[in-house]
């Protein structure tokens, strides 16, 4: 009768994705590498999520290594229907996708996203079943048969390519997992660590396969055993590619810098145009070093074999940076403006988003719309001004340093900008423009708080406790700002942002309308361990502690510290995720006071 009941589930569940697939419809149906993918959406068939007059509508990809799209691709209205194409780009696998307009979506089931596979001659291309399986964390959340499922498709995955190594890694990874004995478990993970062995004395020289490797290991929860592979790779072959990669990294971290001069100097007299590339970690330690020591010879020397002659993303930061050590040691200013102007008339090339890669596609660079890529390339432009501005200034060209720090005043520029203007002003006793650049750094302060805002109702606090372990009374929050952040004893940027916190809270304890809650968030953590937190000998802001280990689901962070700012409505208008530094302070108290004022 189970069974029948299951069955009876399973067919109503492929009826109703059939349905919404009806409302969804992907041409081609077996999309190649090369082809232009076109999503069709009609919200007038029965069961639409989004009601037919809703506008506009927009895909949403859950999971996806399409990187050169967008995570949020935008529809076109035609007619009742709502379209957007692509085209998939050779390294295109899988992905999957919910349709979204304002709060309403649509997907074929609640626990099923849309999805779309590539093909080569109707057959699924590699990793296409892998990366499904990758897909349904995003699909069925913390459902139990999760890990069931996803195990299914790894091995659907290896049916259709027997020799796919990251497959095999995740099924062992499950079978380790749920093995039912000791003996078992054991098995299956000396198959592991055969089938990663493999792997590497396949190719361990070959960068691109010791990746995989470290990658297997931590597949099977053995982060411990990385180290020991770059020594095996360090010791048998320090004449390879990422052999003397590790070998730099590993001889940079001694304290003897006698010793590491000169065994990179030493190590030089291999360097051939064919293996250069291998050596740039030793010319990046040796410029370093030479710059700090004023030998501006020796300096520029190594600083010419920081970049190459192909184009990457990262020719222009590295020019900014020897631009930068040059003039921190006030070496070769000359040099350094000629650095930084190359690297200013290169700022469009600058990285924008997440760029990856992969040996087998080169440089894999992300969808950006055009809006934030010339913010990007505005807040980097503003930065080198303020190199400029600084090493014209060293050298005597004060009109010229003055133009380059107003040129660097601008409404992009982050904080390290600002404060090389503002020690530019402080250096050159220009009272005026202290006096203009602190007004404009309150202004463009309040702005970005302004755009930041959000509303959205906040989740419940029920699971917060004291430290005594009793509940948060509803009475101390109602009609109050809340300023709730998340942190860990573990967190180490959480300790850090600790005392501006401490700073911010002197200012508001006594404020009848302020509630400050730093909550430890329970990952990783006890009460018991909030509660030995040595923190509370130091700071005098109250401590709770969070009982419901979905809390950063229910709240939006996967990382800490977080904090948030909720309203007297009860409504979270701030979040601000990860830690900021000084600037924390200011801007956490900008955001209350905007609701003070209200």
């Amino acid at each position: 009768m189970k069974y029948f009941v299951f069955l009876l589930l399973q067919a109503l569940l492929t009826m109703h994705i059939v349905v919404a697939q009806q409302r969804v419809v992907i041409t081609p149906a077996y999309p190649e590498h090369g082809q232009q993918v076109t999503i069709t959406y009609d919200p007038t068939i029965a069961g639409a999520g989004i009601p037919a007059a809703d506008s506009p509508v927009t895909v949403v990809f859950s999971y996806s290594n399409f990187y050169n799209q967008p995570w949020r691709m935008p529809m076109q209205r035609s007619g009742h229907k709502w379209t957007t194409s692509f085209v998939l780009a050779n390294y295109s696998t899988f992905a999957t996708f919910y349709l979204e307009s304002g709060t309403a979506t649509d997907k074929p089931a609640k626990d099923r996203h849309y999805e779309i596979a590539v093909y080569n001659n109707k057959v699924p291309v590699r990793d296409v079943s892998l990366y499904k399986g990758y897909s349904m964390s995003a699909q069925m959340g913390k459902s139990p048969l999760l890990a069931a499922k996803q195990a299914a498709l790894y091995k659907a995955e290896l049916r259709r390519y027997p020799d796919n190594y990251e497959a095999k890694l995740r099924l062992l990874a499950y079978e380790i997992s749920n093995a039912p004995t000791e003996k078992a478990k054991a098995a299956f993970r000396a198959q592991a660590h055969q089938v990663i062995a493999d792997r590497f004395n396949a190719a361990p020289t070959n960068s691109g396969n010791l990746n995989k490797v470290t990658m297997g290991y931590l597949i099977i929860g053995e982060k411990s055993r990385l180290d020991s592979i770059r020594q095996v790779v360090r010791e048998r072959y320090p004449d390879s590619a990422p052999g003397r990669e590790l070998v730099t990294e590993a001889m940079a971290k001694g304290k003897d810098t006698a010793r590491q001069i000169a065994f990179f100097e030493q190590e030089l007299k291999k360097e051939t145009a064919d293996n250069t590339g291998s050596f740039t970690g030793m010319h990046e330690v040796l410029f370093r070093y030479y710059a700090t020591a004023k030998d501006s010879n020796k300096a520029l020397y190594h600083a010419r074999f920081l970049t190459g002659e192909k184009e990457d993303p990262y020719r222009g930061p590295t020019w900014q940076r020897v631009a930068q050590t040059l003039l921190d040691n006030n070496l070769a200013l000359d040099t350094a403006r000629y650095y930084a102007q190359k690297a200013l008339d290169s700022v469009t090339n600058f990285p924008v988003g997440v760029i990856r890669y992969f040996p087998e596609t080169g440089y894999i660079y992300p969808a950006v719309d055009d809006s934030t890529r010339q913010a990007v390339i505005r807040k980097n432009s503003q930065h080198l001004a303020s190199v400029l501005g600084w090493i014209a200034m060293k050298q005597g060209h004060i009109p010229e340093a003055n133009r380059y720090m107003e040129a660097a005043t601008g409404a992009e520029a982050g904080k390290e900008t600002l404060d090389n203007v503002a020690a530019y002003y402080q250096q050159t006793n220009n009272k005026v423009g202290q006096t203009a650049l602190a007004a404009f750094r309150q202004k463009h302060l309040l702005e970005k708080v302004a755009r930041q805002r959000i509303n959205r109702p906040a989740p419940s606090l029920a699971s917060f406790v004291d430290m005594q372990g009793k509940p948060v009374s509803a009475a101390l929050l109602k009609g109050k700002i809340v300023l709730i952040d998340f942190w860990a004893t573990w967190c180490v940027p959480c300790m850090q942002e600790m005392p501006y916190l401490q700073k911010l809270y002197e200012q508001y304890q006594h404020h009848p309308d302020v509630v400050f809650m730093i909550t430890n968030s329970g990952a990783k953590n006890t009460l018991a361990d909030a509660q030995g937190w040595s923190g509370h000998k130091k700071y005098t802001f109250p401590v709770y502690y969070n009982t419901d280990p979905a809390v950063g689901d229910a709240f939006g962070f996967n990382i800490i510290p977080a904090s948030y700012l909720i309203n007297k409505a009860g409504n979270i208008q701030f979040s601000n995720i990860g830690f900021e530094g000084p600037e924390l302070a200011d801007k956490l108290k900008q955001q209350i006071d905007l609701l003070l004022a209200e």
